[in-house]
């Protein structure tokens, strides 16, 4: 695991948040809100959109980090998943092999509903997958949270 994989846990309330949360936040914002435009439109020679991400964006000339391009390859080999591949951001991991701890940053519930969210079943089918991919690939044990734009968890598994 490098530098580039560590996770940036969000600060709790009163703390004043580091450079690394106000970056994540911002990024996730402006992802939240280039998810919720639909594109196509009513011009017939518009490109199909697909309805998954062939690979992880580049968002304001940043790569993906190496754990996001990873995960995003497996969700796309997995029919039944693939469609997830366009509700992430970002996904983090830190932690020891015995105590892991993992956060995906998605694009999801940018109303902030507080309860009924009906994207609160997508979160907890990314976690199901987060833990499904980390079981057969890494066969280690940790936690996931899942993460809206003002980065409040919609969804926790663990493996």
């Amino acid at each position: 695991m490098n530098a580039s994989d560590q996770l940036s846990l969000p600060a709790s309330r009163g703390q004043q948040p580091g450079r690394t949360r106000t970056a994540v936040l911002t990024v996730v914002l402006l992802a939240g809100t280039l998810l919720g435009c639909s594109g196509g439109g009513n011009d017939p020679d518009a490109r199909p959109v697909a309805s998954y991400q062939e690979s992880p964006p580049v968002r304001n000339g940043i790569e993906a980090s190496r754990t996001t391009k990873d995960f995003h390859k497996y969700l796309a080999s997995h029919e039944g998943s693939r469609y997830l591949t366009t509700v992430f951001i970002d996904v983090r991991i830190e932690g020891s092999r015995a105590d892991l701890s993992g956060m995906i940053v998605t694009g999801l519930d940018q109303n902030l509903e507080d309860t009924g969210s009906p994207d609160l079943e997508k979160a907890k089918r990314l976690a199901k997958a987060f833990v499904a991919w980390r079981t057969e690939e890494f066969q280690d044990h940790g936690s996931v949270k899942v993460y809206n734009p003002a980065l409040e968890t919609m969804a926790a598994a663990t493996w």
